[in-house]
């Protein structure tokens, strides 16, 4: 199955919806928000790659459940388990 994002495509990224974060830094300094369940967002794995996934659900000790829309072939929380909401980059809120 092929990637559902294609090389080339233009994402439209909201990177103050979760919170603040000083540049270059992994944390935030703010947070004001977390991704309700079927947000796509953008955020770093804990392989440290960019991924774009919709989020599932939040668990209790503020991390976050990623899953791909390609199903069981997707590379996500499946694999990686959850991911803590400080490796968020942003919320996607357009594709062109």
């Amino acid at each position: 199955m092929s990637p559902a994002i294609r090389p080339g495509t233009i994402l439209v990224i909201s990177r103050l919806r979760y919170g603040f974060r000083l540049p270059g830094s992994r944390s935030y300094l703010l947070r004001w928000d977390n991704p309700a369940p079927g947000e796509v967002v953008v955020f770093y794995t804990p392989e440290d790659l960019i991924a774009v996934k919709r989020c599932a659900g939040l668990t209790g000790k503020g991390d976050f459940i990623a899953l791909g829309d390609n199903g069981v072939q997707s590379f996500d929380s499946r694999s990686y388990g959850p991911v803590p909401a400080d490796n968020i980059i942003g919320k996607v809120l357009g594709i062109k």
